[in-house]
């Protein structure tokens, strides 16, 4: 399979924030061992740009706009932060099976503190430990039967492959990086500053 195709292939997944009816749309977990592999380490790389991303992005911010809001029902940066910490963490108790990945109802799924440094210290803690993991698992493992997040919408948590949860955080993550984006923009657009310090476009 392309690395294009199976990037293509994987998008739906991030419709497991709301509904993961999508699970179809993911590439056969039938394939050899080798294939279903190479596409694990093909998230896993772009799992890792993702996070080197990131921190580029929020270069020179500032607190108070970590927690500008365009409006106050939207979440502000540091809340999305605080969120990808924790579903980093939850990611890593996904393929141990323990901790965040056995509470039902999660009861917040967002770390905060009031110190970027400390966010990006437990964020990064949680990163490395998720890449060790993905890096060594096995076919047998990835094809292992597992289960998202409770939705509220069908009262449940979604039956699912271990393949299908590394997908969804892959998308999840880059979703999220593009949030921070549009949302640094809109605040130095309205309060003139210097946008291409963290983005060139």
């Amino acid at each position: 399979m392309k690395r294009k195709e199976f990037i293509l292939g994987a998008i739906p997944a991030v419709a497991g924030l709301s509904c993961l009816s999508f699970t179809t749309a993911l590439p056969d977990p039938a394939e050899n061992d080798e294939e279903l592999l190479s596409q694990v380490k093909l998230l896993q790389e772009l799992d890792n740009d993702a996070f080197g991303w990131i921190w580029s992005l929020l270069k020179g911010i500032s607190d108070e706009e970590l927690d500008w809001k365009i409006n106050k029902e939207s979440n502000s940066i540091r809340w999305i932060i605080g969120h990808l910490t924790w579903f980093e963490e939850w990611a890593c108790d996904a393929i141990n099976e323990t901790g965040l990945y056995l509470i039902e109802k999660q009861p917040s799924t967002s770390f905060q503190s009031d110190s970027l440094d400390e966010m990006k210290k437990r964020f990064t803690r949680a990163h490395d430990q998720y890449n060790t993991l993905v890096g060594n698992l096995t076919a047998e493992q990835v094809r292992r039967p597992s289960q998202y997040l409770y939705n509220d919408h069908n009262k449940k948590r979604a039956d699912v492959d271990l393949r299908t949860i590394l997908g969804i955080h892959s998308t999840h993550f880059y979703g999220h990086l593009y949030q921070i984006r549009m949302i640094r923009g809109t605040y130095s657009r309205i309060n003139k500053t210097n946008k291409a310090e963290f983005d060139k476009w």
